[in-house]
This record gives structure tokens, C-alpha cells and sequence, in this order.
């Protein structure tokens, strides 16, 4: 009874009292120095509780929200701990880091949350039990729950909350808390976290930040280094190809993740004899190869323009859903949609069965293609199926928008929100705004961007190019600057390959070619990257802009000016 009411008075204190009836059944780790008959009969009640943590909902009187449930009754359990209440539970109390069972039962519960009811779920209740954790003061996470909880962190694509539970660990451990100082598991993470989201530069400083705390690296840092990178475009993946010298100094083999890793990064730019040589060396060496080798090679061909090589690996490989998934987006970037259908129809009748990226991958093809009634047949079929994603919505808004057909994309739209209930991201209005923009209805355009900002989405350059490619279709550059100009000075966004390239295509259509070039040299100066449609559009230019002062007779600027264009190729050449 003595420890029955120390239980309710803690669970009082947490102003939750139905928690204290249902954490007293979780199965948690027991000391072996516990064996009265009171923790024994404690104990046979626990195991017909056994998925009380599991499933909240199944408790006795239990009505709680998911995620919620979960927390209340993982930070219930702990406070005890902390609070010394160890026979309660069956856990010894300590006063300062978490004893090893306790952290190893907490991360098994943390990653079960994540599993089965999602990632966001999973984030929420890591962080919240975290931060109750370090608020209580008695007891404190050791390095592999703070580690366990910034792997929750990065499958949700939360780098910010990854890099604060980081910032605790470090700041511990220069306290003088051994047990709390990041690993390099620790530090590995939070790398993946930040790659997933983009955040490269800053991924590559925790390879600096290990090497000033005296953290070892391993093979499977440098693979989540370079999967950054390859994240970061064509800058990222020069820096990371870099790190084979670090690698070499830290005496790393390349194992088969950098192996594919590198590959991936060979392929982003455009060094396919360096993809290669990366493949045959793993494969005369007699290492197990595995598909997501395969995968990234074949679509670093595909970035290289190589498609038959993508294609004739594909035809030696054996079939997974990863490899036909590669195969079907090499078909799509050589715009044979047909063959794509044909694989992806095999897929759904023979196996193996197509997953989400499957279905984004022939969408792409069509997309790509421009088979827009395909798109939309595919999407509906997937919609009944119960299997459409807001990605798959988005990619049938795009090609509905390249072909012109904004009605439609307009009526997808609000099916999305009042029959399917998926909520528009920035994504989808930029796609929307883009729709508008490439019919030459400038004014839709402009209201879809409206109601974004009115939902508090914050636009990106996507949403800008979209305001822009109504005025660009008529040339009219000085609409398309004042747009470039809202997006700069409103709201502090960088011009970016895309907005140049759409700035470059408007002077292009007004024949003014020495806009165009003043465009690129500007583009070229900032530090931006061009990309292959920037190298299109500057060469077309060059040739027209030549062609038109030649036929035009300019005596006196006819030879530097053409001369100009030229060097502008020259110059675009040169870059890729």
C-alpha cells in the first residue's frame, strides 16, 4: 500500500490521475536485486498488462490521444524513477543518468511510438519526454536515449530540434558528464538530419566538430557526409568528393554505403567515368553488392544523359521494386514514357509491386512527357485505391500546368482540399501559381499566391517563378523584374538558377539579346550554379542573337556584339 500511494501521489502531482492506474501495468526493466513477494505478485499483474505502453487505448478506463498516451505514461514511469520510487516500478533509483536497462527499455518504447503511429507522432512525444527528462533535474538521459531521440527527430526532417538536443549534450558533457558527451552515432545523425533537409554546409561543419572534440569518425559518418552533399547539387557534391583524402587520413575504407554513396555524388556532376570506375571497383573486389548500389548508379547515368548504360545495368540485376523504380525514372528522363508504362504495368501484374516512389516515378514520366489524360488516369486509379500522396497530386497539377490545361488543374486543386482533405503545402500552391502562369493568366496566378500567404505558407522562388512565366510568355521583362525585385526586397529570398533562368528566357522572347546576356553574367557573378536548362536557354540565345544582328546589318556592333554572344556560350560551355 506504501508504494501503491506513493505512486498515486506522483501521478497527482502530474495532474493526471487515470495516468498513475495504467503506469503502474507497463512492463518496465526490473532490477534483479528486487525479488519480494510484493514485486513478484507486482510483477505477474505487469504481464497481463504487457501492452498497456503500446496501445494507451487498451488500458483500463483509457480515452487518450495518440501520442499523448504514449508520453504521459513513458514520463509517469520515469518520474518514479527519479523520484526514487524504485520498488514501485521495479527499478533501482538513481540520481543522476539513467541506469543502462532503463535507457535501453525507454529507447525500444521511444522507436516503437515512431513505427506505429508515424514519424511527426514519434518526433513529438521523443522531444516532449526529452525535455521532461531534463526539466525534472533527478534524472538524466545517457548519450544513447539523447542519440535514439535526434534519430526521431531526423525521420520527421526536424534538423533544428536534432541540433538542440545536441547543443544539451555537448553543453553536459563539458559540465563534466561523461555519460551524456555525443558519439560518433551521435554525430552521425545529427549529419543524416541535416543532409535530409538540405542543410549540407552545415553537415559538413559536424566533420570539423568531431575532429575538435576528439570523436572518432567511421565509415558510416563519411556516408552520411556525402549523402549530404549530394543533397547540396552540384557545390555539395564537390565538397564531399573531397573527403576521400579525410577518409584516407582517419584510415577508412570505402565500404559499399560510400562506394554507392560517391557514385551518387560522381553522377550529380556529371562524371560518369568516375561513377564507373567507382562500380567496377567495388564489383572486381568481391564485396556483396546490393540493389541500392545498382540504384545509384543507374541514376547517376541517367544525370550524365547516359540512359542505355542505365538501362543495360538494369538488364543484369535482378528485379526489386528499388531497381524497377530506378529503371522507369531513366525511362522518363529519356522521354520513353511508353516503356516506362510497360515496366510499371509488368510491376502491377507480375511483381515486384510498386510502391509510392514507383507510382511518383512513372507520374514523372508522364509528366516529362507531357501525357497529361495518362497522369490524371493514374492519379485517379491511385486516389481509389486509397494510395495517392500529395506528391502524386502535385506532379498532375505540373503537367497539367505545362499543358496548359489550368482548368483542370484548378479543379484538382479544390478536389484536393474538400474531397480528400489533404492539406496544400507550399509546394502545391507554387505548382498551382505555376499552372496559371504558363496559361497566361496572370491574375489567377496572383490570387493562388494570395491565398497562400494567407494561410501563413511562406513563399519560396518556385512561387515567384510561377507570378513570372505569364509576363516571360509575352516578353516582358520589366514585369518580370519588378516580380524579382517583390521576391528580393518583401521577402529577403536570394535570386536563385531559376528565377535567372525564367528573367533570361523573358529577354529571350523580346529579342532583347543583350539583356539576356547582362542576365547571365549577373547570374554567373552571384555564385549561383547554372543548370541544364540555364545552358539551353543561353545558347539558344547566343545562336538567335548572333543570327538576328547579322541579318539586321549593325555595321559598327555587329562583330563585338556577336562576338559577345559567343563568349556567353563559351562561357556556359565551359561551366558543365
Amino acid at each position: 500500500m506504501r508504494t501503491c500511494a506513493r505512486a498515486s501521489s506522483s501521478a497527482r502531482a502530474s495532474s493526471s490521475a487515470t495516468s498513475a492506474t495504467c503506469a503502474r501495468a507497463i512492463p518496465i526493466p526490473r532490477a534483479r536485486a528486487v525479488t519480494t513477494r510484493g514485486a513478484r505478485a507486482r510483477r505477474r499483474r505487469d504481464v497481463t498488462r504487457r501492452n498497456a505502453l503500446a496501445d494507451p487505448r487498451s488500458a483500463p478506463g483509457r480515452d487518450v490521444d495518440e501520442g499523448e498516451g504514449a508520453k504521459g505514461l513513458i514520463l509517469d514511469v520515469l518520474k518514479r524513477v527519479g523520484d526514487g520510487d524504485g520498488d514501485a516500478v521495479g527499478v533501482e533509483a538513481t540520481k543522476s543518468v539513467l541506469r543502462r536497462d532503463v535507457a535501453e527499455w525507454l529507447n525500444g518504447e521511444l522507436k516503437k511510438v515512431a513505427k506505429e503511429r508515424g514519424s511527426k507522432i514519434g518526433r513529438d512525444v521523443a522531444m516532449e519526454t526529452f525535455e521532461g527528462l531534463c526539466s525534472e533535474g533527478n534524472v538524466t538521459p545517457n548519450a544513447h536515449v539523447c542519440t535514439t531521440v535526434m534519430s526521431t527527430c531526423a525521420k520527421a526532417g526536424d534538423a533544428d530540434n536534432a541540433l538542440k538536443v545536441l547543443t544539451w549534450m555537448k553543453d553536459r558533457a563539458d559540465e563534466g558528464l561523461r555519460e551524456v558527451a555525443p558519439t560518433t552515432h551521435t554525430y552521425t545523425t545529427c549529419v543524416q538530419a541535416l543532409g535530409d533537409v538540405g542543410r549540407w554546409e552545415e553537415a559538413l561543419e559536424m566533420l570539423e566538430e568531431m575532429k575538435r572534440r576528439g570523436t572518432r569518425r567511421n565509415a558510416h559518418t563519411y556516408s552520411a557526409l556525402v549523402r549530404a552533399g549530394v543533397n547540396g547539387g552540384r557545390d555539395g557534391a564537390r565538397a564531399v568528393v573531397k573527403l576521400i583524402q579525410e577518409m584516407k587520413k582517419d584510415s577508412i575504407e570505402p565500404d559499399l554505403p560510400i562506394a554507392s554513396a560517391l557514385i551518387s555524388a560522381f553522377g550529380v556532376l556529371g562524371s560518369a567515368e568516375n561513377a564507373r570506375a567507382m562500380l567496377r571497383a567495388i564489383e572486381s573486389s568481391g564485396r556483396a553488392t546490393d540493389s541500392k548500389l545498382y540504384v545509384d548508379y543507374m541514376t547517376a547515368m541517367c544525370r550524365c544523359g547516359d540512359y542505355e548504360e542505365a538501362l543495360e545495368t538494369f538488364g543484369r540485376i535482378s528485379r526489386t521494386t528499388f531497381t524497377c523504380t530506378a529503371a522507369i525514372k531513366a525511362y522518363a528522363e529519356a522521354l520513353d514514357w511508353k516503356l516506362a508504362e510497360t515496366l510499371f504495368e509488368e510491376m502491377r501484374r507480375d511483381g515486384p509491386p510498386p510502391n509510392d516512389r514507383t507510382h511518383t516515378a512513372i507520374l514523372h514520366a508522364y509528366e516529362k512527357s507531357l501525357q497529361w489524360e495518362r497522369a490524371l488516369m493514374l492519379l485517379n486509379q491511385l486516389t481509389s485505391e486509397g494510395r495517392a500522396k500529395e506528391i502524386h497530386h502535385n506532379i498532375v497539377l505540373s503537367v497539367l500546368g505545362k499543358c496548359e490545361e489550368w482548368q483542370r488543374a484548378e479543379v484538382l486543386f479544390k478536389d484536393m482540399t474538400e474531397l480528400y482533405n489533404i492539406q496544400p503545402s507550399r509546394v502545391t500552391y507554387s505548382t498551382l501559381i505555376s499552372a496559371y502562369g504558363r496559361s497566361g493568366q496572370t491574375e489567377l496566378a496572383r490570387k493562388a499566391f494570395n491565398k497562400m500567404l494567407a494561410r501563413r505558407i511562406v513563399p519560396d522562388d518556385y512561387s515567384f517563378v510561377g507570378l513570372m512565366l505569364g509576363p516571360a510568355s509575352q516578353g516582358n521583362i520589366r514585369e518580370c523584374e519588378k516580380i524579382a525585385k517583390e521576391m528580393k526586397e518583401d521577402y529577403g529570398l536570394a535570386h536563385t538558377v531559376h528565377t535567372y533562368n525564367t528573367l533570361i528566357q523573358a529577354a529571350d522572347i523580346a529579342g532583347n539579346y543583350d539583356k539576356a546576356m547582362v542576365t547571365y553574367e549577373e547570374l554567373l557573378r552571384s555564385g549561383v550554379e547554372p543548370n541544364n536548362t540555364t545552358k539551353e536557354l543561353v545558347i539558344a540565345v547566343g545562336k538567335r542573337g548572333a543570327s538576328f544582328y547579322d541579318a539586321t546589318q549593325k555595321t559598327a556592333a555587329v562583330a563585338s556584339y556577336a562576338a559577345g554572344l559567343v563568349g556567353v556560350m563559351g562561357m556556359a560551355l565551359g561551366r558543365w
